[in-house]
C-alpha cells in the first residue's frame, strides 16, 4: 500500500517527472485519407536522456486496423512511426500506448490493440535535446477504400525515465572524430552505425552506407587540402563544406565525391581534373581550396565491407593547417555537496567550441527554477576545464541543480541536474526507487530516502 502511495504522489506533487499532454477530437478519419490533430506542449523544455518522451498512447475507433498508417510528428518536423498496416482484419486501437521499454512489438501483436508496444520507429530519437516545447502532431492514414474510422483521443507522456535511442559511435556523423594533425593514421569501421546519416538528398554520388567511418576537420589557414585512403579493397568516400559551423547529418550534395568501382587508394589527388565521380570514375577527384576557418565533414566508406582496414595520409600546400577547436563541449564531470554553509557545485569539461557562458539554476520541487548564476566559458578549448561555484542561500533539506551550456550565436543546451540532501542529522531506514524497489547510495534517477523518523526525502541523482 505504501508502494502504491509514494507512487501516485510523485505525479500529484509533479516533480516534473509525470507531464501528461493529450487531445480528444473525436476526429472521423475517412477511408483513403489523411488526417491529422495537434497537441501543444509547454512548460517541458530540452528533452533528453534524463527527461523525455517516454510514451504515445493513442485510442482510435476503426474497422480494420491493417489499413491504419500513424505517425508522430516533433516540433522539428521529424517524423516516428507508431505503426503501419498492423493487426489483420481486426478492429480499434483501445488505450494503446507505444513505449520503447514494452516487452510485444506492435507488428507482433493482435488487434483489439490494448496496453503498452513497442512502436515501429524508435520514439527515443526524439529524446535529443531539443525544446520539447511547441506543436506535435499525429498523422493517421487510412489507405483503404471501404474502411473508415475515429481518432477519439491521444497523448504525449513525458517521465524521468525516457528511452533516447543508441548512442552515436565513429561510424555515425555524430560520433566522428575530429582531426587535428596530417599524420597519418589507420582506420576502419564494423558497420553504418546507429544512425541514417545518408540518404537521396546528401549521399551524392554514394549509395548509402556499408562500414563508414566519419571525420572533421576545420581549416586553419587558407590553403589546399588533399587526402589519399590507402587500402587494397573498393573504399569511397565523399567530402560536405565549406561548413561555418559543424551539423550532421551533413545537408546536401557533398563537396567532393566518389563512387569508383576500382579497388585500392582513392582520394583527393591534384589534376584529377573532376570533382565528383560514379562508379567509372578513376578514384580520385580534385583537392580541396579552403579558407581559413572553414569547416569540412568526411565519410570514408568501405563499399566492400569486409572489415579491412586504410591507412588516411594528407597532403597539405599552399599554406594549408589544421585548426584543433572544433570539438563538442564534452562534460565528465557534473557534481554537488554541502560544504559548511553552503553546496559546492562542480563541473569540468574535456573541451569546449563557441562556449560563450554557463548556466546554473536553482530548484526546491524540481519544476520551478530559479537563476542562481551565469559563469564564463572559455570560447573554444581542447584541453579539461574545472569550473566551481558556491550557493550560500541554501534553505531546504533538498536543492536541485541544473547546468545549461549557450554558445556565442545564443544557442542553448542543458547538459545535467543534480541535487543535494542538505541536512543529514537523521538516520537513513531504506532507500527505494520509484516503483517501491530498494536501491542503494549509488542508484541513479528518482530515488526516495525513508527515514527512521517515518519522514521521507525524494533526490534526483544523474
Amino acid at each position: 500500500m505504501n508502494r502504491i502511495l509514494i507512487f501516485i504522489s510523485f505525479f500529484i506533487t509533479g516533480l516534473a517527472f509525470g507531464q501528461t499532454f493529450s487531445s480528444s477530437p473525436s476526429l472521423s478519419i475517412p477511408n483513403n485519407s489523411t488526417e491529422t490533430d495537434d497537441i501543444t506542449v509547454t512548460g517541458v523544455g530540452t528533452i533528453d536522456c534524463d527527461y523525455g518522451l517516454e510514451q504515445v498512447c493513442i485510442d482510435l475507433s476503426h474497422n480494420r486496423d491493417a489499413d491504419m498508417d500513424i505517425f508522430l510528428i516533433d516540433p522539428n518536423g521529424d517524423t516516428y512511426e507508431l505503426t503501419t498496416d498492423n493487426g489483420g482484419g481486426g478492429n480499434n486501437y483501445i488505450v494503446t500506448c507505444f513505449d520503447m521499454t514494452a516487452g510485444t512489438d506492435i507488428n507482433a501483436g493482435s488487434a483489439p490493440f490494448n496496453g503498452s508496444y513497442v512502436p515501429e520507429g524508435d520514439i527515443g530519437l526524439a529524446n535529443n535535446g531539443q525544446d520539447a516545447n511547441g506543436t506535435w502532431t499525429l498523422e493517421v492514414t487510412d489507405d483503404r477504400s471501404g474502411t473508415s474510422g475515429t481518432l477519439n483521443s491521444w497523448s504525449l507522456v513525458f517521465a524521468s525515465t525516457p528511452n533516447c535511442g543508441p548512442e552515436p559511435t565513429t561510424a555515425d556523423c555524430d560520433g566522428g572524430i575530429t582531426l587535428c594533425t596530417d599524420e597519418t593514421f589507420t582506420g576502419n569501421s564494423d558497420g553504418g552505425g546507429n544512425f541514417e546519416d545518408l540518404d537521396a538528398s546528401n549521399d551524392g554520388c554514394l549509395s548509402g552506407e556499408n562500414q563508414s567511418s566519419w571525420y572533421y576537420f576545420q581549416a586553419a589557414t587558407d590553403g589546399d587540402y588533399a587526402f589519399m585512403i590507402e587500402t587494397a579493397v573498393d573504399y569511397d568516400f565523399a567530402v560536405w563544406g565549406p561548413l561555418t559551423e559543424l551539423a550532421c547529418p551533413p545537408v546536401g550534395d557533398p563537396l567532393r565525391c566518389s563512387y569508383s568501382g576500382n579497388a585500392g587508394d582513392t582520394g583527393l589527388e591534384a589534376g584529377a581534373g573532376d570533382n565528383t565521380e560514379g562508379a567509372g570514375g578513376d578514384a580520385v577527384v580534385d583537392p580541396i581550396t579552403a579558407l581559413a576557418d572553414d569547416i569540412f565533414i568526411i565519410c570514408i566508406d568501405n563499399y566492400t565491407a569486409d572489415g579491412t582496414s586504410f591507412d588516411l595520409t594528407w597532403d597539405l600546400t599552399a599554406g594549408a593547417t589544421f585548426d584543433c577547436t572544433l570539438l563538442p563541449i564534452d562534460l565528465i564531470v557534473f557534481k554537488a555537496e554541502q560544504v559548511g554553509h553552503g553546496n559546492l557545485i562542480e563541473w569540468r569539461t574535456k573541451s569546449e567550441l563557441n562556449n560563450s557562458h554557463y548556466t546554473l539554476e536553482t530548484s526546491y520541487d524540481g519544476i520551478n527554477w530559479e537563476l542562481e548564476a551565469e559563469i564564463a566559458g572559455a570560447g573554444n578549448s581542447s584541453n579539461e576545464l574545472d569550473y566551481e561555484y558556491t550557493d550560500y542561500t541554501v534553505e531546504n533539506e533538498i536543492t536541485y541543480y541544473r547546468l545549461s551550456q549557450t554558445d556565442f550565436d545564443g544557442k542553448k543546451k542543458k547538459l545535467g541536474t543534480i541535487s543535494v540532501q542538505n541536512k543529514a542529522d537523521k538516520e537513513v531506514e531504506k532507500i527505494i526507487n520509484l516503483m517501491g524497489h530498494e536501491v542503494d547510495e549509488d542508484y541513479k534517477g528518482l530515488k526516495v530516502y525513508i527515514y527512521t523518523d517515518g519522514s521521507m526525502l525524494k533526490v534526483i541523482s544523474q
